[in-house]
């Protein structure tokens, strides 16, 4: 399946748990998500944004360029975009730690995605964040600390299979986070929910 790469200018660390662009990928870097891109060895398909976190220099000609009051983040807007050229899988490095805010519009954006028909995954290489509705999904291997929580008021029919806390069929509410710091027991982990959002957070963090 085609996939959108978007490059946020957040957090990202290049380990072993960061999975690297594949070849047919398009790749957007979201104002200084150049500087991530960068990292990576990767040169984007488009740069668009404010680029008020990215110096002159770094910004490339034909980049797509907005003022910076403006209602969409620099990364909605290259979502957006993504949507706009017809993509559904969406790849978004470097949108998690550093600010929590930020990192909280950044798990909106999944919703967005969501919304739109879309599937999306939040990566900086320590921590890799999804979320589901009415499928199941397997699990990256790696990751020390597993949780799940409800994005929206109730989960009903989750399933947690191949983790220290198993769960079969069971509810989720979202003013409690009984689903935090599980762990996989095996190679074999899928979480699965019937109704409602479900956020799934993997942290390699301590």
């Amino acid at each position: 399946m085609k996939r959108c790469v978007i490059f946020a200018a957040g957090q990202m660390e290049k380990t072993p748990l960061l999975p690297g662009p594949r070849q047919g990928d398009f790749v957007i870097a979201a104002d200084a998500g150049i500087r991530n891109a960068r990292a990576l060895g990767v040169t984007p398909d488009l740069v668009m944004g404010d680029m008020d976190s990215a110096s002159a220099e770094e910004v490339p000609a034909g980049a797509l360029l907005f003022p910076v009051r403006k209602d969409d983040t620099d990364l909605m807007l290259a979502i957006k975009k993504g949507i706009e050229l017809g993509y559904h899988d969406f790849l978004i490095y470097g949108a998690t730690g550093g600010r929590l805010d930020h990192t909280f519009a950044g798990i909106q954006s999944l919703a967005y995605l969501l919304a739109h028909g879309c599937r999306g995954i939040l990566a900086d290489g320590r921590q890799w964040v999804t979320m589901l509705r009415g499928e199941t999904a397997a699990v990256p291997p790696g990751y020390r600390h597993i949780s799940v929580f409800s994005y929206t008021e109730a989960c009903r029919g989750v399933t947690l299979r191949g983790l220290s806390y198993p769960l079969e069929e069971g509810e989720l509410t979202q003013d409690f986070p009984l689903g935090v710091s599980n762990s996989a027991v095996g190679d074999a982990v899928s979480i699965s929910v019937k109704e409602g959002t479900l956020l799934v957070i993997l942290s390699d963090l301590p």
